[in-house]
């Protein structure tokens, strides 16, 4: 079962490179979820579409992701999480990213993703 759903900024490669790190790590790329139906859906749509499915989202949308996740929190809408790489991480780094998301999850997937909004490298 996916619990993170990483987005259209990401590469297939990233996810592909988590999967290799831990073959049952629980991501899948936007354009395999769902058909790709909500691959270029916008920010609020996306993340109320994936608060009903419990997905938490992994992005490096820094811009605006993180807006709009705190509208819906401040609504009392509310989002399932979400996972940012930091400027630092390099967008076609696709094993520094696996390997922060890897480890990172490793140690805090058992806890309230709810509203909960994390940047890596911590």
């Amino acid at each position: 079962m996916i619990r993170l759903l990483a987005d259209a900024n990401t590469s297939h490669a990233f996810v592909k490179a988590c999967l290799r790190l831990h073959s049952s790590f629980p991501i899948a790329h936007i354009a395999d979820w769902q058909n790709g139906r909500y691959r270029m859906s916008p920010d609020p749509v996306l993340l109320s579409v994936l608060r009903e499915h419990q997905l938490i989202l992994v992005s490096f949308d820094r811009r605006t992701l993180p807006m709009h996740a705190a509208q819906l929190t401040r609504e009392d809408l509310g989002h399932a999480g979400l996972i940012l790489f930091r400027r630092s991480v390099a967008q076609l780094d696709y094993g520094k990213q696996s390997r922060l998301l890897v480890s990172f999850w490793n140690h805090q997937k058992d806890l309230d993703w709810v509203d909960r909004i994390q940047y890596l490298p911590e």
